[in-house]
């Protein structure tokens, strides 16, 4: 992600998936897909511009259990890469988000790896409240979602990088 200033609060997620990186791009670049393996996902649907170009913007609401419930966010493509990489921003709870995924091939497959960086004043009051540890444990079982998704053989590739 592109360092515009030192963000406040950083989430990583990675995990090793026996398959391409192209293969795993397929899986990201089908949105209507994502509740697949996204277990906290509700709902996923792009909102304006072509879809997987800078400034496309898509909404995506997650679950993030009690106090906040389900939480919507309309991001807007920030970065994409024939890397591939893909990074959107957007506002969550009074803070902004950018968040990205990045596919680097390894011996046995791909590492997957997903950030979160937060921005803003509200952001130590989220780590209080252990926003950040919920968010980790949001998108790890995203990871091992996509991760059991690809590797039992479902994903089709339909979308190039």
């Amino acid at each position: 992600m592109a360092k515009r200033r030192k963000p406040r609060a950083v989430v990583e997620d990675r995990i090793e998936i026996a398959a391409s990186p192209e293969v795993l791009w397929t899986c990201i670049a089908d949105l209507g897909k994502w509740p697949d393996w996204f277990p906290a996902l509700v709902e996923a649907a792009w909102i304006a511009g072509t879809p997987w170009t800078v400034g496309a913007q898509f909404r995506r609401a997650v679950t993030c259990g009690f106090p906040l419930g389900k939480v919507t966010v309309v991001a807007t493509i920030v970065e994409i890469s024939p890397a591939p990489y893909v990074a959107w921003e957007g506002q969550v709870m009074g803070m902004e988000m950018v968040q990205g995924f990045r596919f680097d091939a390894t011996a046995n497959g791909t590492e997957v790896l997903s950030r979160h960086e937060f921005y803003g004043s509200l952001v130590l009051l989220a780590r209080l409240l252990f926003l950040t540890r919920r968010v980790h444990k949001i998108y790890q079982a995203a990871l091992e979602g996509l991760k059991a998704y690809v590797e039992t053989g479902v994903v089709q590739m339909r979308m190039p990088m």
